[in-house]
């Protein structure tokens, strides 16, 4: 009697022929398990504390200062960086709002260079699908990575595992080795939903005048160049033969090659005067005063009152103002909200600068300027 033929069972998937040759295997599939691998389960946080602190977290804009002086804190470290303080307030129409304030801690070091009272500002009291994630490292594959070199010299720990490299394989003629790339395991890691955002705010800081100072340091130390130039007094270099930038050494040295007017050109007109260019931190801080007198200006405006060329004068303001492009006050500068627009001007301040009729004002901005040292 014919016994039935078994059928060979065929592999999932086709080794290739160099795997065969070379008697290796996808370094992937050779990883073993981890019996410290994460199963993917996300924990929670927990609901049933009272008040639930974690279903209600605040997400809170802070200007870039504030997070720099922060981000020197240490992570481990339990310290209260302030205090917040919150009330309703009721409006002329009987609305109630929630208005909240945050007041640094002053005893901190972090806390010296920076503003110490803080606005915020809500910008949505029901924030939705918002929430705060954390990650860290399984304690079970940190205890036992750790464990494995304890107590062993460093010339006696095993060595980390290498790329397999088998110099003495032989291929076919004319076709390369196939690139066996390594892998490194990675560290597994355990993901936690920390908490919920349910408001939103905005931190602005209150326009003080220990605050003014703070902002107005920042803006001087800004300004203040990152390289300079400086010659040695022993140096060997005679400094008599050197053109400092700014004096006239380099007319006398240079005459002959200075270029004379045309004769034929048109002479400018004698009543004219010729606009000199202020220091870049006297022209912000004429344009700071500027604001606390009337929030929008034009660039007319401007040039009435600040006697600048119109080049210089536009190059300041991308820096300290934004212009509006529509609206009622459109073509119309008005000082960022991070260089703090004080809230108490009055009704007449917080209108348009008035532009004045005078045409003898009134200049190019391509006329020559001059520096005044």
């Amino acid at each position: 009697m014919a016994s039935a033929g078994r059928v060979k069972a065929e592999p999932a998937i086709k080794p290739d022929p160099e795997d065969v040759r070379m008697g290796t295997a996808s370094p992937v599939a050779s990883i073993d398990d981890d019996i410290y691998e994460d199963a993917g389960d996300l924990e929670f946080y927990d609901p049933n504390i009272p008040h639930d602190p974690y279903g209600s977290v605040y997400l809170t804009h802070i200007p870039k200062y504030l997070y720099e002086q922060w981000a020197q804190l240490k992570d481990d470290d339990e310290i209260q960086i302030g205090t917040i303080r919150q009330w309703d307030e009721t409006d002329k129409k009987g609305q109630t709002h929630t208005r909240l304030a945050m007041l640094l801690d002053a005893g901190n070091s972090t806390h010296q260079t920076v503003p110490k009272e803080y606005n915020l500002e809500v910008r949505d009291m029901n924030l939705l699908n918002t929430f705060m994630f954390t990650e860290q490292d399984l304690p079970g594959y940190k205890s036992k990575a750790q464990g494995a070199n304890s107590n062993i010299p460093a010339h006696l720990r095993p060595k980390p595992p290498q790329r397999p490299q088998d110099n003495n394989v032989k291929t076919e003629p004319g076709r390369k080795a196939r690139y066996q790339p390594y892998y490194r395991k990675a560290i597994p890691k355990k993901t936690a939903l920390a908490g919920r955002f349910r408001h939103e705010l905005n931190c602005q800081p209150v326009m003080t005048p220990e605050t003014k100072h703070i902002l107005a340091m920042r803006a001087s130390d800004a300004l203040k160049p990152k390289a300079t130039t400086s010659i040695l007094a022993g140096a060997r270099v005679l400094t008599n033969g050197l053109i400092h930038a700014g004096t006239a050494a380099g007319n006398e040295k240079f005459s002959g090659f200075v270029r004379t007017a045309d004769p034929k050109a048109k002479p400018k007109k004698a009543n004219q005067e010729r606009a000199a260019r202020l220091d870049q931190a006297v022209i912000r801080d004429k344009i700071f005063a500027a604001f606390k007198k009337y929030k929008y200006w034009t660039l007319k405006a401007f040039k009435q009152n600040l006697n600048q060329p119109e080049a210089w004068l536009r190059e300041n303001l991308d820096v300290v103002a934004v212009l509006h492009k529509s609206g009622p006050f459109a073509n119309h500068w008005e000082l960022r909200p991070e260089y703090g627009q004080d809230d108490s001007l009055d009704a007449q301040a917080a209108e348009a600068a008035p532009d004045q009729d005078d045409d003898d004002s009134e200049f190019d901005g391509d006329e020559e300027m001059e520096d005044v040292m």
